[in-house]
């Protein structure tokens, strides 16, 4: 049935649907510089940018170009045009998402409204903003609640985390187990040897 007007109208409607970054592309976009690099023409670079406007993703730009994703990488940041391009992708993305989110929020999704205020507003849930750090010092940063005192507040976070610090009794016996396992096979063993 290789031949069936069925298959053959099938394989018309595939063909038909193409994407053209799916089709092997001329080679004439690139052209050889030396240490065996790559560069873009100018009709390479308006066409890549338009590719990266356009949302497709890198590795179907680069497999259309004939070339390696890292090599599309390097040329993406040596050309101020196509870091454009990328720029311009990423700003049509964003307004995007905030327009669904404020749909989302309008809606009556508190979630979708909480989250566009933090992330797009800087609004915070308490006043934690207007904490000032001194991240001079070195290690991190412990508050400690005001109405214990400090020996309390030690000793509580001792019991609490005592759990953490130390294994509990049928553990720590199947470990001196195995440990004293692992210790009696480490030894070299000796064989007797008869000189005769």
């Amino acid at each position: 049935m290789a031949g069936s007007p069925r298959k053959r109208a099938r394989l018309d409607r595939a063909a038909a649907a193409v994407d053209p970054l799916d089709e092997a592309g001329p080679r004439q976009p690139l052209r050889p510089i030396p240490w065996n690099r790559v560069e873009l023409t100018d009709e390479g670079r308006h066409a890549v940018a338009a590719a990266l406007i356009q949302g497709y993703p890198r590795h179907q730009i680069a497999q259309a170009m004939g070339t390696t994703v890292k090599t599309l990488k390097r040329l993406i940041n040596a050309s101020e045009e196509l870091l454009d391009a990328v720029e311009a992708r990423r700003d049509a993305e964003e307004a995007e998402l905030r327009d669904l989110l404020m749909g989302m929020a309008r809606g009556g999704d508190t979630v979708a409204a909480i989250f566009l205020g933090k992330s797009q507003y800087g609004w915070r849930d308490r006043d934690d903003g207007k904490i000032k750090l001194d991240a001079t010092g070195g290690g991190g940063v412990l508050l400690i609640p005001s109405s214990l005192p400090l020996d309390e507040w030690s000793a509580a976070a001792a019991r609490q985390q005592a759990q953490f610090r130390e294994a509990p009794v049928e553990v720590a016996g199947e470990l001196a187990a195995r440990e004293a396992a692992a210790r009696r096979s480490s030894f070299a063993r000796r064989r007797d040897v008869w000189i005769s």
